[in-house]
């Protein structure tokens, strides 16, 4: 492999959070600040593959700005990512008292830029060439390069706790946030809660590599541009799947508070729980309201004159399962009926998905395996022998 290919795939991840910055930057929308949030991390992650680059490249005499660089992104990046899930799952609006998640970054970085100045060019070269990069071993610590380099590994020692801390809250968030949105509607996926699963995917991975990394060191690394290859990949990788899906993201809270603010203002009528149970087996056999495929709590509450809530916990409590699961029951009932049915044999999957409520081809397959470990074409082929 060639240096100028080697030289393309080890900056990659700064083409691609560069490239991912600006157009999240620009696509600025006041109903999707988690968007535009995102391309706040996207511009800060391009800093610290900047710094990256520079440090890979041996420009030992940008290392004075650099560095403090370095250590300013690489301890903003993960608390950023999770003021982006915030915003995706929980926040409307920004919230600038979450801007103390960046003081250890600022306290760092600045602590780090000034002990810089104050060294003499003896010291700045000992520590660059000696701590940084390993490259030099006959010299001795002064009481400036020895504070410098406890200041480094302080911020190595934050940026883990920031992982682990983002690590589990930002799961919570998840968790939270899912549950939510399945107890609101029936159709989840023009909701993305795929994308929000994959939040949690890319944050444990992310995690993982990053601490695995910043173990080993950036100068266990300068002597192969070859090792380099391996955590670029990785990271570019995640780095454009989440750029892409996060610019694909049009649903958040914020569109979810806006729906459930359209609950109308009614005086709740309590049921017993067999006299509810009985209503609400009406309107999903009888009516088949199931089958419009944007039904929603509210519709539900509205039919049955109370609030969301009520149902919901009901449903939650009565049937084991969340209000999509409870609507997709029957909807796979349905498609089972019409798969097994011989009149219907001709029909094409994409008409049993409409007929039985489903929003999308794409939603009736990922529900029917989930139901029935098989697909409809498998259930079908089996059930007309």
């Amino acid at each position: 492999m060639s240096e100028i290919t080697e030289d393309l795939i080890i900056y990659t991840p700064m083409y691609v959070t560069f490239f991912w910055a600006v157009v999240l930057l620009i696509s600025k929308s006041e109903n999707n600040r988690a968007k535009f949030f995102l391309g706040v991390f996207m511009f800060v992650a391009f800093l610290l593959y900047l710094s990256h680059a520079i440090f890979f490249q041996n420009v030992v005499s940008a290392y004075l700005i650099f560095d403090p660089v370095y250590n300013f992104a690489s301890l903003s990046v993960y608390p950023l990512y999770y003021w982006y899930i915030k915003l995706l799952t929980v926040e409307t609006t920004y919230r600038w008292r979450y801007l103390h998640f960046l003081v250890p970054a600022f306290f760092i970085s600045l602590f780090s830029f000034v002990i810089y100045q104050f060294m003499n060019e003896n010291e700045r070269m000992d520590y660059i060439l000696g701590f940084l990069l390993k490259s030099k071993t006959n010299f001795t610590y002064t009481t400036l390069t020895l504070i410098q380099k406890y200041n480094y590994i302080m911020g190595r020692i934050i940026f883990a706790i920031q992982v682990i801390f983002i690590l589990y809250y930002g799961q919570k968030l998840v968790r939270d946030y899912n549950k939510q949105i399945a107890n609101f509607y029936s159709n989840l996926e023009s909701r993305s809660i795929l994308w929000v699963n994959f939040i949690l995917l890319s944050l444990v991975i992310t995690s993982v590599v990053s601490i695995v990394f910043n173990v080993i060191g950036r100068s266990f690394f300068m002597g192969s541009k070859t090792l380099l290859i391996i955590p670029s990949i990785i990271f570019s990788i995640l780095l454009f799947i989440i750029g892409l899906q996060g610019y694909m993201q049009n649903h958040t809270v914020f569109d979810l508070e806006l729906d459930e603010q359209k609950e109308k203002d009614i005086v709740p009528k309590s049921y017993n729980t067999n006299r509810l149970n009985e209503k609400i087996t009406d309107l999903f056999v009888k009516e088949a309201i199931y089958k419009n495929p944007d039904l929603k709590i509210t519709h539900l509450s509205e039919k049955l004159h109370t609030n969301r809530t009520y149902i919901s916990k009901h449903i939650n409590t009565q049937y084991s399962c969340t209000f999509s699961d409870f609507v997709n029951r029957y909807r796979i009932d349905e498609a089972k009926r019409l798969l097994s049915d011989e009149s219907s044999q001709n029909f094409s999957l994409n008409y049993i998905s409409e007929k039985s409520g489903f929003g999308s081809m794409g939603t009736f397959m990922r529900v029917f395996r989930e139901f029935e470990g098989i697909t409809p074409g498998q259930f079908r082929e089996k059930n007309l022998v």
